[in-house]
Parts: structure tokens; sequence; C-alpha cells
């Protein structure tokens, strides 16, 4: 007899082939069952509590890692546009190309204080042997009234200032001497010298950042140079987060026994606020379907993505499946990953609803390799990975038929050391640098082979 209390898959409801050994018990003594496993009177009544209004349990069925996201990212839309101040513009992606409207600079403008000078007059300067030049005036930061300078001249000149007529370089104060209206020069100088040319910058009509590219503080120093502001950009995703769990209490709180602190929620909002989106946190909500259905139907109606963290794995107790298709519809339930095998993919009025484990190290991974393309679908961004290569410090084995997400820490002589771990431990995520990923085809990694480390 099948042990179903003892069997890992004892509520799977096919036959079980003879030559087939379950749980260690040897295959001899395992009987083919006259009808199949689901018809059974024993596993009816076994699998009753399994039952949410009248429905069976749903298992996983696996699908590949490609085949989840290119779900998920049909599930995912392109977010209006808005115009925002360029002071708030840092961190968010471009909803248009931008191009240099003029041309940056306008003018020739000195980069050094110092004197401007024809480069030919300075020819042959040196310390023992300066060139003598006519002091003939100043000029003044943001005019150009100094007028032309001519033949063994010169005119002080402020970094930034115009360059005058006739100049072509400028000369550092520190290779002078001044005496009275005569200044030596001691070094030559080559034409161009210390200057910034008309449009050497920018072209008027250059096209400078395509459509989808992230504003950075460099970024936003060339659209203030620009005049674009405000900028038009995607709105922010607004992300609904739910941690779902009877044994989960807020970091702030002081867990007792048989309860954690909910660490999910925050590693998903930080990763969504470090990504331009904005988090909205729906609280700790219970392993019950009658608690989680109307906060669920809730952030769907508000957001334009909603997490929800726990609740996705084969066990009873989790009813996330259950209300995400009692509220809309189940895409995937179950990809061939690890960590992240029962990751859940759904829709809610065409709001796209991720379903992440509970362990923490899961749903982090899981967030960077679904969410973060997501998000990048919504908003349009241009997304450019991190990522280096480099050799693997250590062997190691993976499952066949499905891929493995590998943290690893990059050593100081530059190669890829695992950091392994239980999906559940938090310190493989701060003491790697980034994760590999190792195909479905391959049954492990060896030493010394070169692997792509995608860099958190």
């Amino acid at each position: 007899m099948i042990n179903h209390d003892k069997c890992r898959f004892r509520n799977f409801p096919f036959v079980w082939p003879v030559r087939t050994a379950i749980c260690g018990a040897p295959y001899a003594n395992i009987k083919r069952l006259e009808k199949p496993l689901h018809m059974n009177e024993e596993w009816i009544q076994h699998n009753k509590h399994n039952r949410i209004r009248g429905t069976r349990m749903r298992f996983l069925k696996l699908i590949s890692v490609e085949e989840a996201e290119k779900i998920l990212l049909s599930l995912g839309k392109l977010l209006p546009a808005e115009y925002v101040p360029l002071e708030d513009a840092c961190g968010r992606i471009l909803a248009e190309p931008i191009t240099s409207p003029e041309d940056i600079p306008g003018f020739d403008r000195s980069i050094k204080d110092g004197y401007a000078v024809r480069s030919q007059d300075t020819l042959g300067a040196g310390e023992n042997k300066p060139k003598l030049l006519n002091m003939t005036g100043r000029i003044a930061m943001g005019e150009n009234t100094a007028g032309p300078i001519g033949e063994k001249e010169a005119k002080y000149i402020p970094t930034g200032g115009v360059m005058p007529k006739g100049a072509d370089a400028v000369i550092m104060q520190e290779h002078t001497e001044l005496a009275g209206d005569v200044l030596l020069i001691k070094t030559a100088a080559s034409p161009g010298l210390d200057v910034l040319k008309y449009n050497e910058d920018f072209s008027k009509g250059e096209k400078v950042f395509p459509a989808g590219h992230k504003i950075t503080a460099q970024t936003a120093g060339v659209l203030a140079a620009f005049g674009c502001d405000p900028v038009l950009v995607r709105k922010r995703p607004a992300v609904g987060i739910i941690s779902t769990g009877n044994e989960l209490v807020l970091p702030a709180d002081t867990p007792k026994f048989g309860q954690i602190r909910d660490t999910n929620t925050t590693l998903i909002r930080s990763y969504m606020t470090e990504h331009g989106a904005t988090p909205v946190f729906y609280g700790i909500i219970r392993d019950d379907a009658e608690a989680l259905t109307p906060i669920a139907a809730k952030a769907a109606a508000e957001c334009d993505l909603v997490i929800l963290s726990g609740g996705s794995s084969k066990d009873e107790k989790d009813v996330t499946s259950r209300v995400i298709e009692t509220l809309g519809k189940v895409h995937v339930h179950g990809v061939s990953v690890a960590p992240g095998k029962p990751t859940i993919i759904g829709s809610i009025n065409d709001v796209p609803i991720l379903g992440l484990p509970g362990h923490p190290a899961s749903t982090y991974m899981i967030t960077t390799l679904f969410a973060g393309p997501l998000l990048a679908k919504m908003t349009g961004a241009v997304e450019k990975p991190r990522k280096i290569s480099a050799p693997l410090a250590m062997s190691f084995p993976s499952e066949k038929g499905r891929e493995d997400l590998v943290r690893v820490r990059v050593t100081e002589n530059g190669e890829a050391a695992p950091v392994l771990g239980k999906s559940g431990l938090l310190h493989t995520l701060v003491q790697s640098d980034g994760y590999i990923r190792v195909p479905a085809g391959r049954d492990g990694c060896e030493k010394g082979d070169i692997v792509e480390v995608l860099l958190w």
C-alpha cells in the first residue's frame, strides 16, 4: 500500500505506474490501482479539506521561464505619459526622444581662468625665454563687449567667458607673469587649448536620448541645458503589494513564538522604488480566501500591477491561486525554475497579478526575473542589464529540466563564487553580487566555466 500521509505526491489524481518507486518504497510493493486515484473514495474523503467553494485543489503545471515571461509581458500595457518638473524627473523614463534644440555652446568660451591669446604669438615660449604680449583689457562674465584681439595682444578671461574675436587659445595664469601692462607667456599654446568651441557639445537637431531612456543625474543636467522643463515621462507604475501568511507580523513588531517578521514586503517595496515604480502596501492578510479576495480586488482596481507575496505554493493552506481565479484568471501556476517554482501569473480585469513564493530569496529572485522586465514593458524603458563575464570558482550540480538561478559573489580575483543556501536564507542575497542563469538543459557547471553574471 502507498502511505499517502508520508508521500509528498499523495494528492496527484493519477495512477502510479507499477515500475515506480515512491518515497523510498520498493516498487515491487506498489500495486496498480483498478481505477484512477481521483476516483477512489479514500482520496475523495482525504481531500475534502482541499476544497474551496467547491473547487478541487489545482496543482502546479510547470512551464519554462521563457514561456512564463512571454505570458506575463503580454499582460503588461504601456502606461500613459505625463509632464513633470525637471527637478522631480530623476529616475523617470522618457516618453519621447530628446534632440538638442540649439547649438551648445552657442559661442566659443574659455574653460579655464587665464588669458585669451592668439596661439601663433606664443610659439617658442618657455620658462627661460618668455614671449611678451600687451594686456588690452579684461573680459567680463556673460558679456561680449571686450573687442577683438590683435597681434601680440592678450586679455584676461574667466572660466566660461566669451572668447574674443581673433583669440584661439587660453593660457592659464600659472604659466604667466604680469608686469604692468606686459604679460610674460612662459609656455606655448596650441590652437584650441582650454577653449570649448561653438557647438562642440551638442549640435542643433542632434539626437541625444531615445524614448525609454532612464533619467539620471547626468541626463537631468543635459535636459537643463536644453531647457526641457517640464519633461515628458511615462507614468510611474503603481504596484500593489499584499503579503499573505498567518505567521507574519510587521517589521516593527516583536514576533511571538512561531511568528516571523514580514521581510518580503520590504524587499518588494524597495525593489519597486529602485526601479521607478510607486509601491502601495495593502497589509498582511491571513491565509484565508474570504479575507484576501476583497483586498486583491481593491488592489487590482487601484494599481497597474499587483504582487502577492506568499501563498503561491501547492500547499493546501495557500489560497492565492483560488482568489485570482475567482476574481480573474490564472495564466500560469508553476515555472521550471529554482528558486521560485510555485510562481503564479494571473490577471484581474486586465491588471497583471504576480504571485510570489514566501521565502525571501525566492521572492527577490522572481521579482528580479519577472517583475523587472514587466516594469520595463509598462514604462517603455530600454533595459540595459548590468552584467559581467567571469570564470566559475567552483563546480556545482544543477537539476536538468529546470532553470537554476544561482547567486554568486565576485571575488577579488574576478571569479564567480556560488553563494549556496536555501531559498529562505536572507544572507545569500547580501553576500552575493548577482546571479547566473543555468539553462534547463544542463545538469551542472564546472569550475573555470565562463559564465554571465547578472549584477543586482
